[in-house]
């Protein structure tokens, strides 16, 4: 009994702290209440002039988690069929430390190296960083953004470095569009 009212009073204390700690996440959460909801989508990956080597359609939804200061959000590319060639889930969660967004996505199905990354928001949209570990084992830094963010839609790209320079080149693009059913 003594244990259990240990238990009781320790959980009672980290939500009572957790609350203290976190009063602000609901409203940094808004940086992606864009993504909130089901989007149908279309994928590019594009060569280093920017042409589209290969597209399929695809499907986004978001939702958040744990009283609003989490974004689960899950991602599908499909084949002509409609059948689900590739999906993943990224979990995101804001840290009141240090004012960015922590995240990480994790592929179903595929060796998963847990790349964390970070993102902020500001006029021009969602930025985010990371060091995606190649095969090889080398990292690549990556960037990724979402723009010209509506009611309607949004554009989601990802950009790679060039041999370690200053340029960056836009490899992946997703064009997504609100669902209305």
């Amino acid at each position: 009994m003594r244990l259990l009212s240990l238990c009781f009073f320790s959980a009672c204390s980290f939500a009572s702290y957790s609350a203290e700690l976190y009063p602000d996440a609901p409203a940094a959460a808004s940086d992606y209440a864009f993504l909130i909801g089901h989007w149908q989508c279309q994928y590019e990956q594009l060569d280093l002039q920017g042409k589209v080597q290969f597209s399929s359609p695809c499907r986004w939804q978001a939702q958040y988690a744990f009283d609003n200061k989490m974004v689960v959000d899950d991602f599908s590319l499909l084949d002509a069929q409609g059948n689900v060639t590739y999906a993943g889930r990224t979990l995101r969660s804001y840290s009141l430390q240090d004012k960015r967004w922590h995240q990480v996505f994790l592929p179903v199905q595929m060796n998963a190296t847990l790349n964390p990354f970070t993102a902020h928001r500001d006029k021009d949209g969602v930025h985010l960083k990371v060091e995606q570990r190649l095969p090889g084992g080398e990292l690549q830094p990556a960037r990724f953004r979402f723009s010209q963010i509506s009611d309607k839609g949004f554009v989601w790209e990802s950009s790679k470095q060039l041999d370690g320079s200053d340029n960056w080149y836009v490899d992946m693009r997703i064009r997504a569009t609100r669902d209305g059913g």
